[in-house]
């Protein structure tokens, strides 16, 4: 029976075989894809996408092709003007999938995963579902450039502004926190993300009346909930650039005070690669912020060099293991295993552990067997606007009753398996 789901994507499928073709033809048809294009080599494929005309929305890529393999097509879509996203097609191990899929998103490709052959329905389903719920943050965002006089105006205009994405508990789905992601509000340009101006404010020094201003209204947003009644965290991100800055934790002190909340409900996010640049001072800043009360999380976890001296050094309470190894982990062999081990050191440290890059109900369910604590990313919700969180949390509580873990659920159903996505 023909599934009707994906009737309005476009998939350009590419293979040296014209049986495969006629097979993936065939599954494309019964997942519900609506229109199919075919091409027998990667040169083929790249002359149709560089060709005026309806847009391709997916290609589903084999890569062990004569003439041009699926990586060097990889290298040559990387500069197409219009980049469909990719599915990568196999019959070789989880291992070449694996490789072609990081390579495609180190070139800046959308990568929506890989299949190993034969390509079924089920699959079919699986990745395409990835392209409507846009898995990968930004991935269909606008090139911004923006100016160093542009950014003075934003901080001084109060342009700045805050989405909050929501952190639940694996137990039974509860809301717990929410991390602050600054935005600005462009006049002219729209919304404009971090990754258009961080990197600016930090080269210019304007880092540190950034993260003040991201400070102030996270805290004024933290202390709205608390007199709404809703008791949660918020958690802040610090550039490592802040980190030599000894007065920080004075002032971090000072500001929630002055805004009536507890340090223990905000939680300092440091990216793991950024520790360290200056080692004393950084110790120094970390260890006055912890006795100041402030939870610290050691963010992006296993993507740097000194993982476990950073650990030994400092009283992190938090643990966030970055999305390269929870997106897609159930089919990545190398990557549920850092996520396993990862969370099993987080807890063997007392660590409150937290798996960022959640997209889709296979990886809640590798997370859940691994034994990580909290679960953030687009399985649970996209960052928001702070008003639009009470809609979201009412969905979200009837969404999360049918896979939490909450002992009620287990009682009447008994334990539950991973699975599939939804």
């Amino acid at each position: 029976m023909k599934d009707s789901t994906h009737e309005q994507i476009t998939v350009l499928l590419v293979d040296d075989s014209a049986f495969a073709r006629g097979v993936g033809l065939r599954v494309l048809r019964s997942a519900g894809v609506g229109a199919i294009r075919q091409a027998a080599s990667g040169q083929e494929a790249l002359d149709m996408l560089g060709r005026p005309g309806p847009a391709v929305d997916v290609v589903f890529c084999d890569l062990m092709m004569p003439d041009m393999d699926g990586i060097q097509m990889i290298r040559r879509a990387a500069t197409l003007a219009a980049r469909p996203a990719f599915v990568f097609l196999s019959g070789a191990d989880a291992a070449l999938l694996n490789a072609a899929e990081d390579t495609g998103r180190a070139r800046g490709l959308r990568v929506l995963g890989g299949i190993r052959k034969p390509l079924t329905p089920a699959a079919v389903r699986r990745v395409l579902c990835r392209f409507g719920d846009e898995p990968v943050p930004g991935a269909r965002r606008r090139t911004v450039e923006v100016t160093l006089e542009d950014l003075d105006l934003a901080l001084e205009r109060d342009e700045l502004m805050l989405h909050f994405q929501p952190k639940v508990s694996i137990a039974d789905g509860s809301v717990v926190g929410f991390e602050a992601l600054v935005r600005w509000q462009h006049p002219d340009q729209g919304m404009v993300y971090p990754d258009a101006f961080i990197a600016l404010a930090e080269q210019s020094g304007r880092i540190g009346a950034l993260t003040e201003r991201v400070t102030t209204l996270a805290l004024q947003q933290c202390a709205d909930w608390v007199l709404a009644g809703r008791r949660t965290k918020v958690s802040i991100n610090l550039s490592a650039h802040m980190l030599v800055d000894l007065d920080l934790p004075d002032r971090m002190a000072r500001e929630t005070q002055r805004c009536g909340v507890n340090p223990r409900q905000v939680i300092l996010e440091i990216t793991e690669s950024g520790l360290f640049q200056d080692t004393a001072n950084t110790l120094d800043i970390l260890a006055r912020l912890h006795m100041k009360g402030f939870p610290l999380s050691i963010d992006d976890f296993g993507t740097g060099y000194s993982s476990m001296d950073q650990l030994r050094r400092v009283p992190f309470a938090e643990m966030k293991i970055d999305r390269a190894f929870v997106t897609g982990a159930a089919e990545k062999p190398t990557a549920k295993a850092i996520l396993e081990s990862s969370a099993g050191l987080g807890r063997s440290l007392r660590m409150s552990v937290v798996a960022e890059g959640a997209e889709t109900l296979a990886d809640w369910n590798a997370v859940r067997v691994a034994g990580v604590d909290l679960v953030q990313g687009y399985f649970v919700a996209a960052p928001m606007a702070a008003e639009a969180i009470p809609v979201w949390a009412a969905i979200w509580q009837g969404r999360a009753e049918a896979f939490s873990d909450s002992p009620r659920r287990r009682t009447a159903q008994g334990p539950r398996k991973g699975g599939d996505d939804a």
